[in-house]
């Protein structure tokens, strides 16, 4: 409870005190604290604990799962030493709960009984995979049924519940109706007593060994698609000698040799292919957009064109759409993704540059965008998804790259670079420093993949790039620019019209390629079209000619290439249009007949004013552009006879946040945190919450496991008088939504109940289709819930009973 740990914290010296609010950053953004209750009601909110324990080793993350098992508001070290099979004062023990302490995650109360932040105890549905009590799942059994497990016990009772829940509290008599039991029967109870402890029900075929001890209450059934083993049952069939986990020391990690020289030559290559890869496919969006569907992102179909046209695979296409994105470089314009103006700054630096901007872009990442696996199964989610909700909540990116980054030098981890089957030891080590790590092998797959695209990871080690990205994200361009060549600014012509670039172009030759030739991959190709498009961009054949040769690495040009611009350059200007309303003329009255009698220029209404003289009723650009529609190689002219110039309008996107993006708060600096916790410990708790610690730290006896906490706060139905908001909210909510699980059907009555507060719900359609969304209920609408979308930017209306999964934005 928050008053016990009220209490806990106006102990603590304020060198204790700002250690936990060092650990615990976001507590101290923003709104500055003014007194201890805030600041205690702020380590206490769900989103600040699942982030606290989101960085713990694993046997942190067992000391609270065995603690949430055993129950609260507080659990006594020798009972917790039992559990785990340790000593009370076993020094790793010790060590484990000192660190939970300076989190404010688990401290011990005056009396030496250990107290955990609220959310804790419901963060785990079944904590040490046992169930909730007899007693509470019985609640929802009907009387029919009742009777009938009753009856299997040979038990004649008007008021069955309790004397059942009794009867399975009884280990004895457990374990040997058991034992009588068929063996199927047998084999299933004890493997949900070890890994369980709820099953799927079918409908269909229902399975004889979940009947039979459905019959007997060893599984109830929720009445909904699942049944559930009893903590009872559960305690009864591991048997007396049964303990928790507790692994404090880290598996050890296979390594291979991984020569300095070899690790930042491949990074090398790598960074420049990305560099390339980034490059290419921003220089696509700026000659097409890519298309942004109106249900959010960028879907298969278009990731499929994008990675043809910069010859990259759909998963590597993805991840450098997503960096470009969070690094500004691409932006939203018209229903469309465009670059943005930092694009064109970014062209400019150098090759270093470009990668220090792409690699802390990926460190920023809320996703693992080449693990595309979407939740609950199906196809790929779309890119460039304006809600992440649906991304975990742990990244393993600075996890794994920090695992990497303490390997000996000159040493990789030995699968690194292998398939995800070989590298158990990996995920490992990966899982004992990050447990709560979800989808953990789809994560440290996609992870590893992008490390190496980047140049980050290599043979299974840090490269210079990623120790700089991870140890000193300050460095990181200096790094890179030392890593990569500085950019080339002379191409090879070749005799079959391509030219190639030896490395990263620097923008001045990737202008002038691009404005003369067709990009086709990493080449580029002259053809009489592309070459027509810069005479018509404002070169001639003779400037055109020495702008490449400039280039040239040997200043010379293939035979061929000369050819083709000079013959467009004869071709270019023999018809010039005039902007003077509009008027043709050609050099030869031959050509003048010719475009009069043309079949495709019957469109433009051309008429004769002299032999090389023509007029058209259309304007000169509309005139212009039919002209080069028919095969003809027209020039513009003003209406004093000067050329004009035809550039392509740049299109430049402004660069958006993801929708539900908060920016980063405020943040109190290290040096002020002391100075913070003495004005906190001198202001100490305000008035209104003293009398509730008072009330509040009455506790139960620390042997007796409490009935499980809500999450927030949020009273049980029947705790309110009838009237209370809140507690009609908890009835609907539990009577239309048997799917979610009781953390989640806390969390959602409180958004309801409280408004304003925003949540990710995963939902499925009446036709079937999975969406997650990030809302905001604003009310109850019988069975529906109206709340405002964040993808739709609307209000929209969700059936409770389609709502599959709920937890906090």
């Amino acid at each position: 409870m928050a008053s016990a740990l009220l209490s806990w914290l106006g102990l603590r010296s304020p060198e204790e005190l700002a250690a936990i609010m060092s650990r615990r950053r976001d507590t101290v953004a923003g709104t500055p604290l003014s007194d201890l209750d805030t600041l205690a009601a702020r380590l206490e909110r769900d989103g600040s604990v699942a982030a606290a324990l989101s960085t713990v080793p694993l046997p942190r993350a067992q000391v609270v799962e065995a603690l949430a098992g055993l129950g609260g508001p507080g659990v006594g070290l020798d009972r917790l030493a039992r559990v785990l099979s340790r000593d009370p004062h076993d020094p790793d023990l010790a060590d484990a709960l000192a660190d939970l302490a300076e989190l404010a995650l688990v401290w011990p109360d005056d009396t030496g009984t250990l107290r955990m932040a609220t959310p804790l105890w419901t963060y785990t549905e079944f904590p040490l995979g046992l169930g909730p009590p007899a007693a509470t799942l019985l609640e929802a059994v009907d009387r029919e049924k009742l009777a009938g497990i009753a009856a299997a016990w040979g038990l004649r009772l008007d008021r069955p519940r309790p004397a059942i829940a009794a009867l399975l509290a009884d280990p004895e008599r457990v374990r040997a109706t058991v034992d009588a039991g068929p063996e199927e029967a047998r084999a299933l109870l004890a493997e949900l007593a070890l890994h369980g402890p709820a099953v799927e029900l079918v409908t269909v075929r229902p399975d004889p060994a979940v009947g039979w001890a459905l019959d007997r209450g060893l599984l109830i059934a929720d009445g909904w698609r699942r049944a559930t083993m009893p903590g009872e049952v559960v305690s009864a069939l591991r048997g007396a000698g049964w303990r928790a986990p507790f692994d404090p020391r880290p598996p050890v990690l296979a390594v291979q040799l991984a020569p300095a020289a070899a690790v930042d030559r491949e990074a090398v290559a790598a960074g420049t292919v990305a560099v390339r890869l980034v490059g290419a496919l921003l220089d696509t969006a700026e000659r097409t957009p890519f298309a942004f569907l109106k249900s959010g992102g960028v879907g298969a179909r278009e990731l499929r064109r994008v990675a043809k046209l910069i010859e990259a695979d759909e998963t590597e296409a993805r991840l450098w759409l997503e960096v470009a994105y969070a690094a500004g470089l691409l932006g939203l314009v018209d229903e469309t993704v465009a670059p943005t103006p930092a694009y064109d700054e970014w062209r400019g630096t150098t090759p270093g540059e470009r990668l220090a901007t792409l690699a802390s872009a990926w460190w920023t990442l809320p996703n693992v965008p080449t693990a595309t696996a979407r939740p609950g199964g199906g196809p790929p989610l779309p890119t460039l998804l304006p809600d992440l909700a649906w991304a975990p909540v742990l990244d393993a990116r600075p996890g794994l790259l920090r695992l990497l980054g303490e390997l000996p030098p000159g040493r990789g981890a030995a699968a690194a670079d292998s398939t995800l089957a070989d590298a158990d030891a990996i995920l490992d080590a990966l899982h004992w420093r990050l447990p709560l790590l979800e989808s953990a092998d789809a994560l440290l797959d996609g992870t590893l993949r992008e490390a190496r695209l980047l140049g980050l990871v290599a043979h299974g080690a840090l490269t210079t790039l990623g120790r700089a990205l991870v140890d000193a994200p300050g460095t990181l361009a200096a790094v890179s620019g030392e890593l990569l060549p500085d950019a080339v600014a002379e191409a090879i012509f070749e005799a079959d019209l391509t030219a190639l670039v030896p490395g990263l172009p620097a923008a001045p030759l990737a202008t002038l390629l691009d404005a003369a030739a067709e990009r086709d991959g990493f080449r580029w190709r002259f053809t009489a079209r592309s070459v027509r498009a810069a005479l018509d961009a404002g070169f001639t054949g003779a400037t055109l000619l020495e702008a490449l040769r400039i280039v040239a690495a040997d200043g010379a040009l293939p035979q061929v290439l000369e050819y083709l611009i000079d013959d467009a350059g004869r071709q270019h200007g023999q018809v010039r249009v005039r902007a003077v309303g509009c008027v043709l003329h050609t050099e030869s009255a031959g050509l003048a007949a010719e475009l009069l009698s043309a079949r495709p220029l019957r469109g433009l209404g051309l008429a004769a004013l002299a032999p090389t003289i023509l007029t058209s009723p259309r304007a000169a650009d509309e005139t212009l552009d039919l002209l080069r529609g028919a095969g003809y190689s027209p020039a513009g002219e003003d209406a004093t006879g000067a050329p004009t110039v035809r550039r392509s309008p740049r299109i430049r996107a402004t660069p958006r946040r993801r929708g539900g993006h908060v920016p980063a708060a405020r943040s109190v600096p290290t040096g002020d945190l002391v100075e913070l916790a003495e004005r906190l410990l001198e202001a100490g708790p305000a008035p209104a919450v003293l009398a509730l610690v008072a009330a509040a730290d009455d506790p139960a006896p620390a042997d007796k496991p409490s009935e499980r906490p809500m999450l927030w706060l949020v009273p049980e139905v029947g705790d309110e008088p009838d009237d209370d908001p809140t507690a009609e909210v908890a009835a609907v909510v539990r009577r239309h939504t048997p799917q979610l699980d009781q953390r989640e059907r806390d969390l959602l009555v409180y958004a309801i109940a409280v408004g304003g507060q925003a949540i990710t719900i995963d939902y499925r359609t009446a036709g079937g289709d999975f969406s997650s969304r990030v809302v905001e209920p604003l009310e109850l609408d019988g069975k529906r819930m109206v709340a405002w979308c964040h993808l739709r930017e609307d209000e929209r209306v969700f059936g409770l009973n389609r709502i599959e999964r709920v937890r906090p934005a």
